[in-house]
């Protein structure tokens, strides 16, 4: 393998375990810097090739990942967590749900799953009662969804924004309004989103 196409298949295998589908060649040459949709195909079909990588259904996948119905991953629930106004902090409930693995990709064993309670988050497609699975991390970028814990021990799902030394948690709904938390504790980052229609 070429220094270029283990950089490509670096990137595909990143894209994948971030997103839980493969790219396109569009969005795969953005990633790269490559705007040549023509120059990122003949990489992914010498990875092909060479068996990294197989393209089936117009999806990638990298040889060895797992596909979404190879194996599922057994993740606690902590609770409920209200996307609305703040709430008690929520408590393990000893109960656990099982989840694709690609959901899960590196992160296993690091990750937990809360039911949304509300309505706040609504633009960001994360509507009440769904099942939002998030990585523990005491650190996110502005701009991320996470669940935060307020100063008072309630908790939230919202998105952090920081500006000029200022931290907010914000809903994505216009009927809600920002929350100024400059002592929030991140307790997760929102890595995926599960709903039962």
């Amino acid at each position: 393998m070429t220094p270029r196409q283990a950089e490509v298949l670096e990137a595909v295998e990143a894209f994948i375990l971030g997103r839980g589908y493969g790219p396109t060649i569009r969005q795969l040459g953005a990633a790269l810097g490559l705007p040549n949709p023509s120059a990122v195909l003949k990489h992914l079909q010498s990875l092909e090739r060479k068996g990294y990588i197989s393209r089936a259904e117009g999806g990638l996948r990298v040889a060895a990942l797992p596909g979404p119905a190879d194996s599922r991953v057994r993740v606690p629930v902590a609770g409920l967590v209200p996307a609305g106004g703040p709430r008690e902090s929520f408590d393990a409930t000893g109960e656990a749900m099982d989840v694709p693995s690609w959901m899960v990709g590196r992160r296993r064993g690091n990750v937990f799953c809360i039911r949304v309670d509300g309505k706040s988050m609504i633009d960001a497609y994360i509507d009440d009662g769904d099942h939002v699975l998030l990585e523990r991390t005491g650190l996110a970028n502005s701009g991320d969804m996470v669940v935060a814990m307020l100063e008072d021990g309630s908790v939230t799902l919202k998105r952090l924004r920081r500006d000029n030394g200022r931290v907010f948690l914000v809903p994505e709904n216009p009927a809600y309004q920002p929350i100024e938390a400059p002592s929030a504790r991140i307790l997760g980052r929102v890595i995926g989103v599960m709903r039962k229609y």
